[in-house]
This record gives C-alpha cells, sequence and structure tokens, in this order.
C-alpha cells in the first residue's frame, strides 16, 4: 500500500484505505483526540499509521480526503485456492457478469491440491509457489507462474478475498479451525483495506462411484461427506468473519437430485466440463450478485434443460446452503430431436464443437443431452455399464479417418482387460434414441502398442452385429455399424468379446459417432 509522510504544506491531499502514512508527535497527539475512527497505529512502528476509514481527515491546517480503493466499478475476486477454486471461477462466472454488464476482474492462486495449511505456510514465508492464474474485465486471461500470496494481493485493488479447504479436508472441521484463523490474519495484515469482504468456498462431495483414495475418509459415503462439508460450512463464520458463503458444494448435491443424477464430476472429484462447472459458477454468481434466475446466459454446448437444472440448484443452494434442496426437474423432455451426426470422445479433457467428452471410466457414470456435430442439444445420452479399467492418453497423433478427428481425441482412450466374464455384458449403453429411426455407429480405437485383434458388437432391437478391430498403431482404420434399430426402450448397446482363440485381450475406444439415417 502507498506510504507518505504529512508534509505541513500539503493541503487537502488524497488518501486510500490501506495507504501507510508517518505522523509527527504533534499529529500523533491530535489524532489521539480527535482521528482515531481514521487511523490505525502500526504495530511496532510508533509513527505508523493505516488509514482506516471513508472520510476526511484534518490537522491543524492539513485536510486529507480519505477514499475506497475498492470504489471503482470493479468487482474484484481473489480466490487463494486449488483446483476446486479453478472449477469454480475460471471458467463460466466471467461470462455470467459479462451477460449482465458487471465488470468483473478474477483471480486464482492455483496449487493443485492445497489444503489451507500449505498456503499459511506460503504465506508466512512468502513462497513464491502457485500459478496465479487472472481474468480481466474483458475476459482475457493470463497465468503468472512462481507467485507468492502477498503478490497476489497487492496486485489490484479486492473487493473480495476467498479461502477454501483442500477436498479431502473439506469436511474436516479442526483442520479449518486449526489454519484459517492464521491464514486470515496474514491476509488482513498484508491487505489494511477495512471495505474488503471476505468468502469462504464450500466445496463438493465427491461422486458415488469416485476410485480416489482420498474418498475412504468419509468412508466412501457422499452423503457423509456432504454432511461433514456442510458442518464445516456452518461453523466458518466462527472462525473468521466471513461475510460470503459460495455454497457451490450444496449447488452441486441439489443437482445430482435431477435427471442428471450423480454426473456433476469427470473423474468423481473434478466438477463435469458443461454442468458441473457451469453449476459452481452460477453459485459464485448468485452468491455475488443475487440476479441468477433473471441471467439469461449458457454455455454454448450445455442444452437448455441443463442450464435451468443448474440455476436452479444454484439458486436454492444460496437461499439454502446448509440442506439439499431437491430439484424439480427430474424427468427428461419426452419429446426426440431429430440430430445429423453426434460425436464422443473417451479420455480427452476437451471443450470443442462437436465433441461430447466422456472423462470418467467408471460404471454408472453418464453424459446427457449430448450435442451433435453442430452443437445442438439432443436428447441422447450415454451411460457406462460396466468398469473400464483406466484411462490413457497414449494413442496415435495423427490419424487419417472419417471422423476427423483432433490430437486430443485420437490418443485418449479408455481401456479394460476382456476376459470371458466380462465379455458376456455390454459396457455402453447409448440411450434417448428414436425408435422409429435407424442408426450407423463408427468406432475408433487406436493405441501405440501391440495388441490383437478384439471383437466390438453393437446390441439393438433384434440383431447382434460384431466387428473385428485390431487397435494396434491404429491410424486409419474405423469399424461401423449401419441400419441399426433401437431397443423399444431407445438404447443400442455396445460390448467387446475376445477373439477366436483369445483367453483375453486389451480392448480400447478413443472415440465413436452417432449418426441419424432415416425416418423409416
Amino acid at each position: 500500500m502507498l506510504s507518505q509522510a504529512v508534509q505541513a504544506q500539503v493541503k487537502d491531499s488524497l488518501l486510500f484505505l490501506g495507504d501507510t502514512i508517518s505522523l509527527t508527535p504533534k499529529q500523533i497527539g491530535q489524532w489521539e483526540k480527535s482521528g482515531k475512527q481514521y487511523l490505525l497505529p502500526v504495530n511496532n512502528q510508533a509513527s505508523k499509521f493505516i488509514v482506516n476509514k471513508v472520510g476526511t481527515l484534518s490537522f491543524e491546517g492539513q485536510r486529507f480526503q480519505i477514499a475506497d480503493p475498492l470504489d471503482d466499478g470493479v468487482y474484484k475476486v481473489l480466490v487463494i485456492g486449488n483446483s476446486f477454486s479453478d472449477d469454480g471461477v475460471e471458467y463460466y462466472l466471467h461470462d455470467l457478469a459479462k451477460q449482465t454488464g458487471k465488470p468483473l476482474v478474477i483471480g486464482n492462486l492455483f496449487r493443485g491440491g492445497a489444503p489451507l495449511d500449505f498456503h499459511l505456510k506460503n504465506a508466512l514465508e512468502d513462497i513464491a509457489i502457485y500459478d496465479y492464474r487472472k481474468t480481466f474485465i474483458d475476459g482475457a486471461k493470463i497465468n503468472t507462474r512462481k507467485t507468492s500470496i502477498l503478490m497476489a494481493l497487492k496486485d489490484e485493488n479486492w473487493d473480495i478475498i476467498c479461502f477454501q479447504q483442500a477436498s479431502l479436508l473439506s469436511g474436516d472441521l479442526p483442520s479449518v479451525q486449526k489454519d484459517l484463523p492464521a491464514l486470515f490474519q496474514y491476509v488482513k495484515t498484508n491487505y489494511p483495506i477495512s471495505t474488503v469482504r471476505y468468502a469462504y468456498h464450500q466445496t463438493w462431495a465427491y461422486a458415488k462411484n469416485a476410485s480416489t483414495k482420498n474418498f475412504e475418509k468419509y468412508n466412501r459415503d457422499q452423503k457423509y461427506m456432504f454432511q461433514q462439508i456442510v458442518e464445516v460450512a456452518k461453523e466458518v463464520k466462527n472462525i473468521i468473519p466471513v461475510d460470503i458463503l459460495i455454497p457451490s458444494g450444496t449447488a452441486i448435491q441439489n443437482g445430482r437430485t435431477s435427471y442428471i443424477e450423480d454426473n456433476f464430476t469427470r473423474e468423481g472429484y473434478h466438477l463435469d466440463l458443461k454442468i458441473g462447472r457451469f453449476t459452481a459458477a452460477c453459485a459464485w454468481y448468485e452468491s455475488l450478485f443475487g440476479d441468477l434466475e433473471s441471467n439469461p446466459f449458457k454455455p454454448f454446448n450445455l442444452s437448455n434443460a441443463q442450464a435451468e437444472i443448474a440455476r436452479e440448484a444454484a439458486i436454492n443452494a444460496v437461499e439454502n446452503p446448509f440442506k439439499e434442496t431437491p430439484s424439480t426437474k427430474q424427468v427428461p423432455k419426452l419429446d426426440k430431436i431429430p440430430f445429423e451426426t453426434v460425436q464422443v470422445n473417451f479420455g480427452a479433457d476437451l471443450v470443442m464443437p462437436g465433441w461430447n467428452s466422456f472423462l470418467f471410466e467408471r460404471a454408472n457414470t453418464k453424459l446427457s443431452d449430448l450435442s451433435d456435430s453442430r452443437n445442438k442439444n439432443t436428447d441422447v445420452s450415454i451411460r457406462l455399464l460396466q468398469n473400464f479399467d483406466a484411462r490413457a492418453a497414449n494413442g496415435p497423433q495423427r490419424t487419417a479417418t472419417k471422423f476427423k478427428m483432433p490430437t486430443e481425441v485420437s490418443k485418449s482412450y479408455f481401456t479394460v482387460q476382456v476376459d470371458q466374464e466380462n465379455q458376456k455384458s455390454p459396457f455402453i449403453e447409448i440411450a434417448g434414441l428414436d425408435v422409429s429411426k435407424s442408426y450407423e455407429i463408427r468406432i475408433y480405437a487406436g493405441q501405440n502398442s501391440k495388441q490383437i485383434p478384439v471383437n466390438y458388437y453393437i446390441q439393438s432391437a433384434s440383431v447382434k452385429k460384431k466387428e473385428t478391430l485390431n487397435s494396434s498403431f491404429n491410424a486409419d482404420k474405423i469399424i461401423s455399424f449401419e441400419a441399426l434399430k433401437p431397443t423399444k426402450e431407445g438404447k443400442l448397446l455396445i460390448g467387446f468379446e475376445l477373439s477366436k482363440g483369445s483367453p483375453d485381450a486389451s480392448a480400447v475406444i478413443n472415440a465413436l459417432s452417432i449418426t441419424e439415417l432415416t425416418n423409416k
């Protein structure tokens, strides 16, 4: 903050909240009589004072107008966080604010998995270890590496400074009680603007099928984890003077009661690239501005129904942050929306027109309201019926197929070891198809290692069709299944079988497409 000496010849000068000034002994005496509400003494510096209140500060022959540096017409938010703050503020929050004409600057001090004790250590030792990701008023973004908390505090006139615990400890009250007060005091001391507001970001419980070992802390019980997170959120106001609670965790839990079900994360804990991140951004926006209901923004690849679910979940969370509020959006649309081609990739962390990213390899993970190649949302969904073993990203980077896949798609895939038992049941369910129409399914599988061929099959209304594909170093081959009629429930099922004479084999899937063919 600005530091200046009070000079006798200076009159009608301007000071800002948080500035440091030096007073003479005579001026200190005048401060003691009439200026204590405006200045706070600096510890261990007898003549130094911090400007603490807006107004007019007068000494004999001198007058200072004190202004609020935060009163500049721009809303500025700094988060001391990790990947969960990345999910919450770095994608759709700025778009929501821009939609309603609210100038917004966002700073995210990012360090993956960082808990409060990590932030406290870095603060006290002034360690420049963060990626400082900043979004400007116009939406432009920069990332400044090797940044310290102090550097970020001094970078802007922050209106809101937000704290957040790591997801593993998000429901661990003692850890928050231990480290948050000292971190808060550090921030308050080094950012002495009295009008700043403090926030706490309440994160979300893991998906029920999350495979991370961290979930064991909560007995692999989503409801229990959510309850523990809520208990921490309730107590934060008694730990530090929090002005705003950002209930992203409650918003996600609310959304899980909709027809999207437990599909708000991309691998069990980080948020889905579309509805998950948008729901958290909506919780942030509603907490900060309070007019989400009238904000029409939605991501380009999110359906209207999903956007409504996210808004409803966030509004209910801000109104009732400590309990789950069931969604009214529990039944998907019944109309079958015509489309040309829907494309799905497996394992690519990609937001790109024409592609739907499937990022978690565990059974029951589902993507709803898939968008087609023209970014029109459909009623089609895709769900995993069995676990895949892993995700990988060592597929071919260059391909020449009818998919015209970007590198991110062709090199990423799900993989599973097919055996005598799991080949008996399908792995993938495509639903929401029109039973009056026929479909073509194309599948690409490629990896940069030697494999034996595997049979890929599709179960339709009346027939099981099978094609063999060798994924070894495959850069140009796909398999196609034509004239497929969905089951009476509007579904097609995809599975893998061992080729003749093979006791086991590795099956992979990088991408598939669904093309609507006829009205017959």
